[in-house]
């Protein structure tokens, strides 16, 4: 695409269709036509200059930025079209129409980006501003298959998940990574109904949330309530023991799916059970002869050790802003890489601080990266020159 910036038309006339800043009643017929006529012509423009611009570019990186800058930027400008359309006063229909079509224009470019480069966009980026149809994969269609009856305790609470993020949206902002979690799910809920269950302990609805990552806590209190009660036994203390390690066993050769995750708000699902299991082995050992609480303290340790791994945290003396600018450089030169910039800052950010921020979170981060001051530009070569010289030295 070159230095040209695509959205320029849009974006100037998202501007001045602000009932702000001018006299929404003055905008007449004719003018109001020609701005329809234009978003129009606009939307195929943009549309065949996507679908011609992977051929433009050579480098991956680069076309995978590019996509996202202007998905980005696009989203941008639908919400500042959104608010103005609710400012516009009633008898301005000249006004409403033209800003209308702007919005639809936006919105029919920016849904044929994710279409189109579906596998590039950022898995965060969030979508409310775009129509998502959830009707083919809504979970209240599956509340009749055989997996969603065989346990109904679980079906509900994992409709209610569902129904949150997308219905009620009390779920937070609406994501690809949301949308492809959930088409994942649903498929896996049709498909297991003519499948065996996989294991005794789990049955298949567990399985198929296990598998995904289902790290909801509302399904961590669900699984370990389901626990205390298989190993509850009165008066045989070491067959209860038995049984949680048995349990721990299977559901950790329950298979997850890489890169797959309910919620980026909450810890693995398996971290966190994992750590159940070590807190509640070591408890009942607390209570029961010396010779079990010696057996399991080695495994204790191991998990005492994990935790300050994840709760210590590498002070830098940068401010988020230049962090974020460090690792986005870092991605870009390919001397750190994942599977996305959004998947290094959810790696990192647990881990690190900064003089005045305790805890980081990765979407200060992501947020951060998508535009660049350059003040914060001068200071981190400066920083890098220091880090140069330092390495001179070693």
């Amino acid at each position: 695409m070159g230095h040209e910036y695509a959205l320029d038309w849009l974006d100037q006339m998202v501007n001045e269709l602000d009932p702000w800043r001018t006299e929404p009643e003055s905008l007449d017929d004719e003018q109001s036509i020609a701005i329809v006529e234009k978003a129009t012509q606009e939307e195929k423009r943009l549309i065949l200059l996507f679908k011609q611009f992977v051929f433009q570019e050579q480098k991956h990186r680069q076309i995978k930025n590019t996509v996202n800058q202007y998905l980005c930027a696009a989203v941008s400008l639908m919400k500042t079209a959104s608010n103005n359309l609710n400012q516009i006063p009633a008898r301005a229909d000249n006004f409403r129409l033209a800003l209308e079509s702007v919005l639809s224009c936006l919105g029919g470019v920016s849904a044929f980006i994710i279409k189109r480069y579906k596998n590039l966009v950022d898995r965060d980026l969030s979508l409310d501003m775009l129509s998502i149809d959830t009707s083919a994969h809504d979970f209240r269609k599956l509340g009749n298959l055989g997996v969603m009856r065989d346990n109904p305790e679980l079906s509900e609470l994992v409709i209610g998940a569902f129904s949150d993020i997308f219905l009620n949206r009390r779920g937070g902002e609406i994501t690809i990574g949301k949308v492809d979690y959930w088409v994942s799910v649903s498929n896996a809920v049709s498909f297991f109904d003519v499948s065996p269950a996989t294991t005794e302990l789990f049955d298949r609805l567990e399985v198929i949330m296990i598998e995904r990552n289902f790290n909801s806590p509302l399904f961590v209190k669900y699984l370990t309530s389901k626990f205390s009660h298989m190993v509850d036994i009165p008066g045989d203390s070491s067959l209860a023991m038995q049984n949680l390690a048995l349990l721990q066993k299977t559901f950790n050769q329950i298979p997850v799916m890489k890169d797959m995750i309910f919620s980026n708000h909450f810890d693995d699902l398996s971290l966190t059970i994992n750590t159940w299991f070590i807190e509640e082995i070591d408890f009942r050992s607390k209570v029961t002869r010396p010779a079990v609480a010696e057996l399991d303290d080695r495994s204790f340790k191991k998990a005492r050790k994990y935790e300050r791994k994840t709760s210590d945290k590498v002070i830098c003396n940068l401010t988020v802003d230049q962090l974020s600018l460090f690792f986005k450089a870092a991605d870009l030169s390919n001397i750190i890489s994942a599977r996305s910039l959004s998947a290094i800052f959810q790696s990192v950010a647990p881990y690190l601080s900064t003089p005045h921020r305790a805890d980081i979170s990765h979407s200060s981060l992501r947020v951060k990266s998508y535009s660049v001051e350059e003040r914060d530009k001068s200071l981190l070569i400066d920083i890098m020159t220091r880090l140069t010289e330092q390495i001179k030295e070693l």
